[in-house]
């Protein structure tokens, strides 16, 4: 089970319409320059390439799960970082996407179903692991 494609895609779209401020992040440029912006909170970072939440870091290039330390930000990973076990690194996730989904769903007062309907194919293929953790949620009343 791998939602996290789907979980940065709306991550991003969300950072495009200005609600990850209203969420709390504040927005930050990269320090070495690098691609999009930072969005920060306390014990989370997103970056185009990487969530980092709680000494946990998703990188997503690699699709990969590692305990690291921040900085290096991504998309740079800290060379001393420790490869998870996926289901791992997704259970430390957890209770931050579910807060996360939440959170949107409660700004927005609507599921999900217009955004998940436009997903590119990268993302599209994990739609379903998507659901399945979500599954119960307001958020997850797209079909």
């Amino acid at each position: 089970m791998n939602p996290m494609p789907v979980v940065m895609y709306l991550m991003g779209l969300e950072a495009e319409h200005g609600l990850l401020t209203e969420l709390g992040f504040a927005k930050r440029p990269h320090p070495e320059g690098i691609g999009s912006s930072l969005y920060l909170r306390e014990e989370a970072l997103l970056h185009s390439t990487g969530l980092w939440y709680r000494g946990v870091l998703y990188h997503r290039p690699r699709e990969r799960f590692y305990r690291a330390p921040i900085p290096p930000y991504p998309p740079a990973v800290h060379p001393g970082a420790e490869p998870l076990d996926f289901a791992e690194g997704l259970a430390h996730f957890l209770p931050f996407l579910k807060a996360y989904e939440d959170a949107v769903a409660q700004l927005r007062g609507e599921g999900r179903e217009r955004f998940l309907r436009r997903l590119p194919p990268g993302a599209r293929r994990h739609l379903k692991d998507w659901k399945a953790l979500f599954a119960g949620g307001t958020y997850a009343q797209a079909s």
